[in-house]
């Protein structure tokens, strides 16, 4: 049985998104997961797109000459 990271939990929520201890004591398991989860939605500069290849560059280049 693999046990739960609680103490990076806490680190993610009190340190990175400013929670108080008690807030974070106060959260079920299901809420800290959320909370992190919903964190780490809105600060990711993550996309789903391709990244951009040569061919594209190309053609945006040409629609937008400096």
């Amino acid at each position: 049985m693999e046990t739960l990271p609680i103490t990076r939990f806490y680190q993610v929520c009190v340190g990175m998104i400013g929670m108080s201890p008690k807030d974070f004591w106060d959260l079920s398991l299901i809420e800290v997961i959320n909370t992190i989860q919903g964190f780490k939605e809105f600060n990711s500069t993550e996309t789903e797109e391709e990244p951009l290849d040569k061919n594209r560059l190309q053609e945006l280049m040409e629609l937008y000459p400096d």
